[in-house]
C-alpha cells in the first residue's frame, strides 16, 4: 500500500506545483486522525482540515469541516439536494478514491476520473482561516497552503456544514 500513499501525495504535490501553489509539507509522527493531527503538530483545529466523505443517494461528495467538529448532515443534504445523506463506508473509500481510510485530503477536485469529480462542500468555520492543513496522503505528512489558494484550486461550495462536538 504503500506505492499507493506516495502515488497520492505526488498527485498532491505536482497539482500544487504545477499551479505555482506555495505550500509546505509538514512531517509528523503517525496519525489517524485530523483531531490527532493537530494534538501532534501543536495546531489550533480550526486550521486542521477533517476530510469527510458522504454517500448522498448515488453521488459522493468530500465534506471539509474543522478537526474539532462534527459535520451537519442536515445542512449537507441541503447544499447537495438529496434526500438521503450518510457517511460512506471503508469499501467506498478504498475502491471509489483508491486510499484507506485516515488519508482522505481536502482536495476532492483531485479524487475520480476527469469527467467524475467529486463535489467538495467546505464549511464557513474553516474557510474563515487564513490557511489551511489537511492531509497530504500519507500517516506522517500533511500539506499548508492558504485558504485563498485552496479555494482557488478546488472552487468548493461554502456553506455551514459542521457543528460543536458534545
Amino acid at each position: 500500500m504503500k506505492r499507493t500513499k506516495t502515488k497520492i501525495k505526488n498527485k498532491i504535490s505536482e497539482f500544487l506545483k504545477k499551479n505555482n501553489i506555495k505550500h509546505s509539507l509538514l512531517s509528523h509522527k503517525k496519525v489517524f486522525t485530523a483531531f490527532d493531527e493537530a494534538e501532534t503538530q501543536g495546531k489550533k483545529l480550526g486550521e486542521i482540515a477533517k476530510a469527510v466523505l458522504v454517500k448522498a443517494e448515488k453521488e459522493l461528495a468530500l465534506i471539509v469541516v474543522p478537526a474539532g467538529k462534527y459535520v451537519d448532515f442536515k445542512n449537507v443534504k441541503k447544499a447537495l439536494k438529496a434526500k438521503k445523506v450518510s457517511i460512506a463506508k471503508e469499501l467506498d473509500i478504498t475502491n471509489k478514491l483508491k486510499t484507506k481510510i485516515g488519508l482522505l485530503h481536502a482536495f476532492g477536485n483531485l479524487y475520480g476520473s476527469k469527467g467524475n469529480k467529486i463535489t467538495t462542500l467546505l464549511d464557513d468555520a474553516l474557510a474563515k482561516s487564513k490557511k489551511i492543513i489537511t492531509a497530504a496522503g500519507s500517516y506522517t505528512e500533511s500539506v499548508e497552503l492558504s485558504m485563498k489558494d485552496f479555494e482557488k484550486l478546488v472552487a468548493p461550495i461554502k456553506g455551514s456544514f459542521s457543528k460543536r462536538k458534545k
